[in-house]
């Protein structure tokens, strides 16, 4: 339990190690063909940028309808390309979703039924409901995690390091004044997610419960006030989603809040650069719009991250109910 609470600690990337080698074993060629994908996606939102900053220096500052024409033109079809990449992506991803799904549930029901059959006459050693908490809601969490396992860090991450790249060649002082906005949440993001992942693996443990309990049934009396073993479970799980909420959100609005301060700095530190005559008017445009595509991205890391942690807590609590069956997964 120890070095399972260190490794928790350590954060969501080393406690998913085992969920990773399971997806890249069943799912290699599928994830391949994703990330091929994703790497011919993340330089286009840069494109665009300098796009934008083309039409506003170049077409607009020569009022010069051809190039203005023709630079639209290759903003759309930039776009389209984007979206038509991104579609066949979304759709692998689907696909690979749905093929751990089946073979999760394949494993489960195999492992399971090999702890079960030795005292299939004994109906209090049965964990059925484990078995419904498995194949239901977890293994669904679980699938849904690998189809983003490999492509949507490559897909944001790689799209944050072109942004910034551009952003730093066309004005390295605001780019480096807005970084330090995002220091703050690889502090706080880590030490928040490791109390969440504590409490998620007492949720996960009290919902097994609490279908095994609706399975078998139970007369029996919880702690105080008469309540049922059924209230029991029902209330910690409220008290877990709770105390779970309020970390999760507090994560949400203080990366929104940092988010709000991005365009605050373009516009004061941007400004006084203008004002001095030490950039152009077109940078306000660029530095506006790189902003919030990196903010968009940035985010989407920052819960893949907290997803990461989850799923891991999930699939090592599976592993552990499967371990020395034949439906094992590793």
């Amino acid at each position: 339990m120890a070095s399972r609470n260190r490794t928790d600690q350590l954060g969501g990337w080393n406690s998913a190690r085992p969920l990773y080698r399971y997806i890249w074993r069943t799912s290699r060629s599928s994830q391949i063909a994703i990330c091929l994908l994703i790497a011919i996606i993340t330089p286009l939102p840069m494109v665009n940028l300098e796009f934008q900053r083309r039409i506003v220096d170049d077409a607009v500052g020569a009022r010069n309808v051809g190039l203005l024409a023709a630079l639209g033109a290759g903003y759309f079809a930039v776009i389209c390309v984007r979206l038509l990449l991104k579609y066949l992506a979304d759709i692998l991803k689907g696909r690979t979703t749905e093929t751990i799904a089946r073979d999760l549930r394949l494993r489960i029901m195999k492992g399971t039924q090999a702890i079960w059959q030795p005292r299939v006459r004994d109906s209090d050693d049965v964990k059925v409901g484990t078995a419904i908490s498995m194949l239901g809601a977890e293994t669904e969490d679980m699938s849904g995690f690998a189809g983003d396992a490999f492509s949507l860090p490559l897909l944001t991450g790689g799209t944050v390091i072109w942004i910034l790249g551009y952003l730093l060649w066309i004005e390295p002082l605001i780019t480096a004044i807005a970084l330090v906005l995002y220091i703050p949440q690889l502090l706080i993001v880590p030490a928040t997610q490791f109390t969440i992942n504590r409490l998620a693996r007492l949720r996960i443990r009290q919902l097994r419960n609490l279908s095994q309990l609706a399975v078998h049934g139970s007369s029996s009396k919880g702690h105080g006030r008469g309540r049922t073993v059924g209230q029991v479970f029902i209330d910690r799980l409220y008290r877990f989603r709770i105390r779970i909420y309020m970390r999760k959100f507090f994560l949400t609005e203080f990366g929104n809040f940092l988010d709000s301060l991005g365009p605050i700095i373009v516009l004061t530190v941007g400004g006084y650069l203008a004002i001095m005559g030490q950039t152009q008017v077109s940078t306000f445009v660029v530095f506006i719009s790189g902003l919030q595509k990196i903010a968009d991205p940035w985010d989407q890391m920052v819960t893949f991250y907290r997803t990461v942690s989850n799923t891991g807590v999930m699939y090592d609590m599976v592993r552990a109910r499967l371990a020395g069956t034949p439906g094992e997964i590793s």
